[in-house]
């Protein structure tokens, strides 16, 4: 039996009045969480705003961090020209070897040039005007770098003006470690040698003590010189000095004899005192290497002060025996 047509309307009715109920419940839904985002919305702005703001804060003080940096980088640049002055002084008055005159040279000229390409690096962060997110770990990376590499090299400063404000050269009489015509120092000599070396291990002790904490290399270098006077062609002296010469490939003359002759008192006097601080602690537990150098200068002046040399002067026998130390 088929159903009849007032069962189906009132089937539908109810259907209807399903779909309206549940319809409203969406509506009301929907309404209420609009309601909500629209209140919502202020303090989610407001949030941004606050989050934005911190970074901009943060560029601005960083920024000027950098800045105080640079001029701390531009103090030390100042420094290194007058340690450069004080370095060319020295070098005209004879008073540094010239390893340590290369070193201390080739320390300014690289510092000099790591503290300009800083400073431009530097100088495009601070000109820019917004910071996002990769412009912030830029900024903190070169705070990092240049706060690290500032200290490093005001330390490094710091070290080599103290050096260079000490006496770095002491003079030792040819007349009293070698016999006439002699390149080798006798037995009397070499036992009272502390009397010679003493006063430069000290001044090397006092100075390695105020830097125990830096690992350090040593350089001991010996300068010897000669006078003017000719060297008798068949003496003893003459033939080993011509020997050595001819042996370099140079031409035996006067000057040649006379340089030979001043290289070879130099090495006499490093071996002695290389001999002289494996004797005794010259160095301390800073200093992790040493470096023994000799070289002849000949006829050349010793003392570029004095302008009296005569031929024969006493004066331009002598060897000078120069100390350095540099941090590694």
């Amino acid at each position: 039996m088929k159903p009849g047509r007032g069962c189906w309307q009132g089937h539908n009715l109810f259907l209807f009045c399903q779909y309206f109920s549940t319809f409203n419940k969406h509506q009301m839904l929907f309404c209420m969480h609009t309601i909500r985002t629209s209140y919502l919305l202020p303090f989610f702005f407001f949030f941004l705003f606050i989050v934005s703001c911190v970074p901009q804060k943060k560029a601005i003080s960083g920024k000027k961090d950098l800045l105080a940096l640079d001029s701390k980088l531009e103090k030390n640049n100042t420094d290194l020209k007058k340690l450069d002055e004080k370095r060319k002084t020295k070098e005209a008055q004879n008073e540094i070897d010239s390893a340590a005159n290369s070193r201390i040279k080739t320390f300014i000229d690289k510092t000099g040039a790591e503290i300009k390409i800083m400073q431009l690096e530097n100088s495009v962060i601070i000109q820019e005007t917004e910071i996002d997110r990769n412009d912030w770990k830029k900024l903190l990376g070169a705070l990092t770098r240049t706060r690290s590499a500032e200290q490093r090299i005001n330390q490094k400063i710091m070290f080599l003006e103290d050096l260079m404000n000490r006496n770095m050269v002491i003079k030792l009489d040819q007349d009293v470690l070698f016999e006439p015509g002699k390149y080798t120092v006798t037995n009397t000599v070499a036992s009272a040698v502390g009397n010679f070396f003493e006063p430069v291990a000290k001044e090397i002790d006092m100075f390695t003590q105020k830097y125990p904490d830096f690992p350090l290399s040593l350089v001991i270098t010996a300068k010897g010189y000669a006078d003017g006077t000719s060297i008798s062609e068949g003496t003893q002296l003459y033939k080993d000095l011509a020997d050595g010469i001819r042996l370099n490939g140079r031409t035996v003359d006067a000057k040649e004899l006379n340089k030979e002759l001043s290289v070879r008192r130099a090495r006499s006097v490093i071996e002695l005192f290389e001999k002289y601080t494996k004797g005794r602690s010259v160095s301390g537990g800073s200093v992790k290497n040493i470096l023994y150098l000799h070289e002849g200068k000949g006829e050349a002046s010793p003392n570029p002060k004095i302008t009296d040399y005569s031929i024969d002067d006493a004066r331009r026998r002598v060897v000078l025996l120069f100390w350095s130390v540099f941090p590694e």
